[in-house]
């Protein structure tokens, strides 16, 4: 099978199965329940074709007590623990799985922003749900069944040979035909089909999540009918491709059953000569006839299994692809740290000297940028929609390398700062931060988990959602909709700004947070930002409002392209740059 798959997927396929972290002693529980569920499948076929055939020749009952007896045994214990096995796998598989994702989780968060930023989200999407269900497959599909078919297939050449060894021997030749001869006829014709159904189904889950996130904008702008014709078309070839790797499939569950013919065939004449030669007894024919029927019962799934490790070593690949790019030693487990280390745990100084921002790979889109803030004070960012500021904002946050120049906390660069120490010294609130499809007590407790209900009451009242949180039908314990679907765009803004200030960071990076709301509650909310500043926070604030700005301690002013056009204070720029006091006259 190794001329199937290229080294690269195995070696992938290896390092995945590391990730999974099986338990191995687990894995042995199964393997042997594995082997006892399939073993009395066999015992079964054996002991009831000499029970049939030897109560046909009307001995003392007495004689079939045993025999009779073991049948049962046989077949409660097949059920037993076939109940087993399956309990077994399925667990480390699911646990596999359930770590597979931590770690994956584990190391986007810990990677630079422009890690998760180039992968679609649909992609990204598929990568962490059905790409980790094909690798924790192979547990339960693959490894599993192969391990239990080696060593029933023994007992069985064991058994039958111990009564004809020339039928042990067509026996085992027919089940190295269908153990290793079909799987790897399906491998083999599938994997090409396999891997476009890897790629298809993870191009439809972008697709599907564009139409469902953005079917209005796309009507808007007359696209709809096209991304859906798109995804219609990625639908038709990933049938396509399914039926074009069913048809090897189903071309190795015929050479099964070929197999299992010809042993079975082949015993009844071998076994029939070898009867009438007086080799063998009437009742030792029924048992090597009837036990080959058993024992392919074993090989039956190692077809499903070659097409399961085509998939997973697609899988395999894409996810360590993405793990590869998000982490500096993608062998390491993950681990989670409580507390920073390799940085202080306070910080008095933000320091930008000459900052250049843009995306990795990108043009300079702004900048170059200097401001020194020190603990308390607060830098109002202002200037025209799509120039750039939310791009400095990340740069600022350590989320994205400057282009030029850097960034410093207390002197220190903060790109070499460990994520952990910087996430306790700085907090981000991104336009587009997520609010979690869950209560919104717990919303508020992702930036700190030990926010109490008095402390979350207060900041939402902070915010101005008192009223609103009053309307709520079960208060501080209303489940929200997936991605703020059940809040209005000021109530979500509105929640974002409360989590932010839940964070015990002393840096709090916002990035418009008075958009959606109505004029008044906009300048209420930037006025009380920086009133905060008595808390000893220090603010770096996004917003296209300037009436509230007198309260900054510095403002950049931003040109349309990307450039600084001014800095100082609101009352500076009020007398050196006209169009700034005609925009504030205008609010």
């Amino acid at each position: 099978m190794s001329v199937v798959l290229p080294s690269s997927q195995w070696h992938a396929i290896r390092r995945a199965i590391s990730l999974l972290r099986i338990d191995r002693k687990g894995f042995v529980l199964s393997v042997v329940a594995g082997w006892a569920g399939l073993g009395c499948s066999v015992g079964l076929a054996a002991v009831s074709a000499w029970l049939i055939a030897r109560a046909s020749q009307m001995p003392p009952v007495l004689a079939l007590a045993v025999a009779s007896t073991a049948v049962r045994a046989l077949g409660i214990g097949k059920a037993v623990f076939r109940y087993l096995n399956r309990i077994a796998s399925h667990r480390i598989a699911l646990y596999g799985m359930s770590t597979l994702r931590a770690t994956i989780y584990q190391r986007l968060a810990d990677s630079p922003t422009d890690v998760v930023t180039s992968v679609r989200r649909g992609d990204l999407l598929a990568r962490t749900g059905k790409d980790v269900d094909d690798v924790g497959d192979l547990v339960v599909r693959a490894l599993q069944p192969a391990a239990v078919a080696g060593a029933v297939c023994l007992l069985s050449v064991g058994i039958v040979s111990s009564f004809s060894p020339a039928i042990g021997c067509v026996l085992a030749l027919c089940l190295l035909l269908s153990g290793i001869g079909a799987p790897y006829l399906a491998m083999r014709g599938a994997y090409r089909s396999e891997l476009a159904q890897v790629r298809d189904r993870a191009e439809l889950t972008t697709q599907a999540l564009s139409l469902l996130e953005g079917a209005a904008e796309l009507r808007v702008s007359g696209r709809l009918a096209q991304a859906e014709a798109a995804a219609a078309r990625t639908e038709t070839r990933i049938i396509q491709n399914r039926d074009a790797a069913a048809r090897p499939a189903a071309l190795a569950a015929a050479l099964d059953v070929l197999a299992m013919g010809i042993a079975v065939v082949a015993a009844l004449v071998i076994g029939a000569q070898q009867l009438a030669a007086g080799m063998i007894a009437p009742v030792e024919l029924a048992v090597l006839v009837l036990t080959p029927l058993a024992s392919f019962e074993a090989t039956e799934p190692l077809a499903k299994a070659a097409t399961t490790l085509v998939r997973c070593g697609a899988a395999s690949e894409r996810i360590l692809a993405l793990i590869d790019r998000a982490a500096t030693h993608p062998e390491l487990p993950p681990t989670v740290q409580d507390e920073p280390t390799g940085a202080k745990v306070s910080a008095n100084e933000l320091i930008a000297t000459n900052v250049v921002a843009g995306w990795p790979g990108g043009p300079d889109v702004i900048g170059p940028v200097s401001f020194h803030l020190s603990r308390g004070q607060s830098l109002a960012i202002v200037g025209p929609s799509g120039v750039g500021k939310s791009t400095l904002l990340y740069t600022l946050a350590g989320l994205l390398p400057p282009h030029g120049g850097s960034v410093r906390l207390d002197g220190e660069e903060i790109s070499q700062l460990d994520r952990g120490a910087v996430s306790h010294l700085l907090t981000l609130t991104a336009e587009d931060a997520h609010v979690f499809a869950t209560t919104v007590l717990e919303n508020l407790r992702v930036a700190r988990g030990s926010v109490t209900e008095a402390e979350a009451e207060q900041l939402l009242q902070r915010v101005g959602l008192a009223d609103w949180l009053q309307q709520l039908p079960h208060g501080l314990h209303t489940p929200l909709g997936t991605d703020a679907t059940t809040l209005s765009g000021g109530e979500r803004r509105r929640l974002l700004l409360a989590r932010a200030l839940a964070s015990p960071a002393p840096f709090l990076l916002l990035d418009e947070p008075a958009e959606h709301l109505d004029t008044d509650s906009a300048d209420r909310l930037i006025a009380d930002l920086f009133a905060i500043r008595d808390e000893g926070r220090t603010i770096v604030l996004v917003t296209h409002r300037l009436g509230q700005l007198a309260a900054a301690d510095q403002i950049i002013v931003i040109g349309q392209n990307g450039a600084i056009r001014a800095a100082g204070t609101h009352r500076e720029l009020l007398q050196q740059l006209p169009e700034y006091g005609w925009a504030v006259n205008r609010e």
